[in-house]
Parts: C-alpha cells; sequence; structure tokens
C-alpha cells in the first residue's frame, strides 16, 4: 500500500493515454472495452474502510486505432475524525473483447507511488486468449448480467446509471451465445445452462428482440430445476408484446 498523505485532501490520478495491442499479431485492437479501478482504504474511528472505485468513465472503449483515454480524477480524502491516513492499495487498468481475450496492467508499491506523482501517463496492454472453466464463465456472465442491470461489476461505485448501453448489451448478448456454444448441456451443469438461458432470453428482452427472448425462456424453462413455471408468465407477456407489435 502507498500512502498518500503527501497530496493532501485528495488523491489525484493521471491523465491515462493508453492503446491495445494483441500480444500476438501486435496489432491495435477495436472495440476492446476498458475498466480502470483505484481501491483505497482509509482508517478512521470506527476501524479501517475499504473501496473499489471506478476510474474509467462509463463505456470506456477503444477505438479504431485501439486507443483511449481516462481523464484525470480526483477523490476527496474523509475530513479527521471521520477519515486520517488513507492508502492507495493499487491501480488496475483492463481491457478485454467479446471474443475472450483479455489483459490489464496493475500498479503496487512504488510502481504506483510513481505512477500517482504524474499528471499524464501512457500505457499499453496487451490482450491475449483467456482461459477460462465452465464455473469461471459461469461466474463471468453474472458478473456482466448484474452490470447490464445495476450498473455494477461487483464492488465499484459509483455505478453506471442505466447499466450496459446498447453496445455493451450486445457484447454480453455475444458472450451468453459463447457460453452456449462452447458448452455441451450435462447434468451437472444443467442448472448453470438454464440460468444462462434465463439471462439471454431477459437480455434478447431489453434489445427488444423478443421472439430470441421467448425461444431462450422457453428452452431454460425445460432445463431449470426449481419451478420452471414461474417463467410462464414472463413468456406469456412477451408472447403478448409480440402479437402487439405485428399488428
Amino acid at each position: 500500500m502507498v500512502s498518500i498523505g503527501f497530496m493532501g485532501c485528495t488523491i489525484r490520478t493521471p491523465e491515462i493515454h493508453g492503446i491495445v495491442l494483441d500480444e500476438q499479431t501486435k496489432q491495435p485492437v477495436e472495440g476492446a472495452w476498458i475498466s480502470s479501478t483505484i481501491g483505497i482504504k482509509t482508517k478512521t474511528v470506527a476501524g479501517d474502510v475499504g473501496q473499489v472505485i471506478s476510474l474509467d468513465p462509463p463505456h470506456t472503449r477503444t477505438n479504431k486505432e485501439g486507443r483511449f483515454v481516462i481523464p484525470r480524477k480526483k477523490l476527496k480524502k474523509p475530513p479527521f475524525p471521520l477519515g486520517f491516513g488513507t492508502e492507495v492499495d493499487d491501480i488496475g487498468i483492463g481491457a478485454r473483447t467479446v471474443d475472450d481475450k483479455g489483459g490489464g496492467i496493475e500498479y503496487k508499491g512504488e510502481k504506483l507511488k510513481d505512477f500517482l506523482k504524474k499528471a499524464a501517463s501512457e500505457l499499453t496492454i496487451f490482450i491475449k486468449p483467456i482461459e477460462r472453466s465452465e464455473t469461471e464463465y459461469f461466474s463471468h456472465l453474472q458478473s456482466l448480467y448484474t452490470y447490464c442491470l445495476t450498473g455494477r461489476f461487483g464492488i465499484e461505485v459509483p455505478p453506471v446509471e442505466g447499466g450496459c448501453d446498447e453496445w455493451e448489451l450486445d457484447y454480453a448478448i455475444a458472450k451468453h451465445e459463447r457460453y452456449l456454444k462452447n458448452h455441451a448441456v450435462t447434468h451437472e451443469i444443467r442448472s448453470h445452462f438454464s440460468i444462462v438461458l434465463e439471462q439471454l432470453g431477459y437480455l434478447y428482452q431489453r434489445r427488444g428482440d423478443y421472439e430470441k427472448a421467448i425461444e431462450n425462456l422457453k428452452k431454460a424453462r425445460k432445463l431449470r430445476y426449481f419451478r420452471p413455471r414461474d417463467l410462464d408468465s414472463q413468456i406469456e407477456n412477451l408472447q403478448r408484446l409480440l402479437l402487439q407489435r405485428q399488428k
């Protein structure tokens, strides 16, 4: 952890200019989803309080040249006696793509201290295929689905208002489709499969594609162990909306 007492009453992060390159081809990667967080811990009279705060603006992605910018950010430290002795644990900047590639850079210790002293920083993120087990991929989809609904991947604050945008919705749908394509239904993962199908149905509903929403919810109903009829009302509602649209 890095003490930031020398920074006065605020934590200042540099403006980050980054480029994302494919590790194998060394070519720029367009449409990589960028995320950056800072982990801080503040000592208070009630004990240590930790936070993970997003640094990147909502919906940050690379352009055609694979580049992105994260503006400078100021984070106010709690005033004494509510807070004293604030420390930065780490800063991470990551990139991931719809075809399951990813990479990132993490700053800790002396590198973090030097990083925080800069007004601007340039960095390169190399991405490569991410190997995930079925359980890890399923967990990733839960995080992605939660973000689309709530604007949060985890404990980052503040949440993104409205959740995912149109691009991110398509991204989430594609990720769910990849899971279903790359994993066969077995007894062991039948519950995971039904959950992914149900989530995919709701994502298609959000997109306004009621036919695919109905299709996936029906598949989920067939695989659901617990109270499959709970999906009936949602399917019927979507069927009514589809009929109204077709009139």
